[in-house]
């Protein structure tokens, strides 16, 4: 690798709200293990942000962001990101990215404030080769990366024309595509020269306010006159019917999505041992009713809500579900990051359920092996 050291960055200028770990800013399941939920403890280290699509990246003051580069040949990269569908990269995009606006007071411009729309997903470095991929498949965007994290960040004009022409083929399904449709409006405006003049500028600060969390005090306090713009909602009868595609929900489980092994005591059972197997998504209680079309599209499983926590979870318990759906689909349209060796080791958990191995000390112990490896006992022992 070599590097090159960018700009100091602070947290406060790239507004990165509502990272899901105090400490770390990369997703749970591939940190901590946390996203896996344990039924009795409920582990979830999501925070609950209401149209809050976290961007996660790196710590919380960023000196020296370093730009990554790879020794891979660029004909081995493109074979790579020939193997993204483009509905994974909005299904990952659902999960793991972000859009916001940077709004920064300078001296330097007439308006007295620079407008920066900004793209990015924010992952753990491990799958830095997934950021990779897709950076190869847009064909724009820069990858820094910052001790246990990498960023995949779009900041430039002509970048962000390729991010939007995108997401308008291929729609966002949850709440994020309210957030990814003001952002659009915004790149328009910049685009338009319209945030060198104080009016542009105000109908930027109004469509920021409606993203996300809204504004940050900074701007409340610089703008108090500002009205939010209305967000686009869609109907309940949208959402309960969107048109999910296979690839979609390769990459939102690649983001959102969880394969876990549970091992309870049982005094009904002769081993004395109860194993249970889980795939299992998890989000904000805002996206209950999308969740409800993941029912529909995988034609099993049920949606569970978490009134005190504000979550929704979907899951699919049912072995012969399990057996003959979910593991079909990820067979033909492989997971593209680190979460692949997750899905392997619990594709032979459910081959040996099916042969009722679980029943069998043999059988029990060679699922307790490849419980400790997934997850969070892989990322330990890395």
């Amino acid at each position: 690798w070599s590097t090159v050291t960018s700009q100091k960055i602070l947290k406060r200028e790239m507004e990165y709200r509502g990272s899901k770990s105090d400490n770390l800013s990369v997703k749970e399941q591939r940190v901590d293990g946390h996203r896996c939920v344990n039924l009795t403890h409920l582990r979830y280290t999501l925070m609950g942000f209401e149209r809050n699509y976290q961007i996660k990246i790196l710590s919380n003051q960023i000196n020296t962001l370093r730009r990554s580069y790879t020794s891979i040949s660029k004909n081995l990269l493109y074979n790579l990101s020939n193997n993204l569908n483009p509905w994974y990269l909005t299904g990952f995009s659902d999960a793991e990215s972000n859009f916001t606006v940077r709004i920064i007071k300078s001296n330097s411009v007439k308006v007295g404030w620079t407008v920066q729309p900004v793209f990015q997903i924010g992952l753990h470095k491990r799958d830095f080769n997934l950021l990779e991929k897709i950076r190869t498949f847009l064909g724009v965007g820069e990858i820094y990366h910052k001790e246990e994290s990498c960023n995949y960040m779009v900041q430039s004009l002509k970048g962000l024309k390729v991010i939007v022409n995108h997401f308008e083929k291929y729609p966002l399904l949850t709440k994020k595509l309210e957030d990814f449709k003001l952002f659009s409006q915004i790149v328009t405006l910049v685009n338009q020269k319209e945030h060198l003049t104080i009016s542009g500028l105000h109908k930027i600060i109004s469509l920021r306010a409606s993203m996300n969390l809204g504004l940050p005090e900074s701007l409340k306090t610089a703008f108090p006159d500002i009205t939010p713009a209305v967000r686009s909602i869609r109907s309940d009868e949208e959402l309960l019917n969107s048109n999910i595609a296979p690839s979609w929900m390769v990459g939102f489980t690649e983001g959102e999505g969880c394969f876990s092994i549970r091992i309870t005591k049982s005094s009904t059972v002769k081993t004395g041992w109860q194993v249970q197997l889980r795939y299992n998504i998890t989000q904000h209680s805002i996206d209950k009713v999308f969740m409800n079309s993941l029912v529909k599209f995988w034609g099993c499983g049920k949606v569970f809500f978490r009134t005190r926590e504000d979550k929704v979870d979907f899951q699919i318990l049912r072995l012969k579900d399990l057996s003959e759906i979910v593991i079909p689909l990820f067979k033909n349209m492989p997971l593209q990051g680190a979460k692949s060796k997750d899905f392997v080791d619990f594709s032979k958990a459910v081959d040996i359920m099916k042969v009722k191995g679980h029943l069998t000390n043999e059988g029990l112990e060679q699922l307790r092996k490849l419980k400790v490896g997934m997850n969070t006992g892989r990322v330990a022992s890395q």
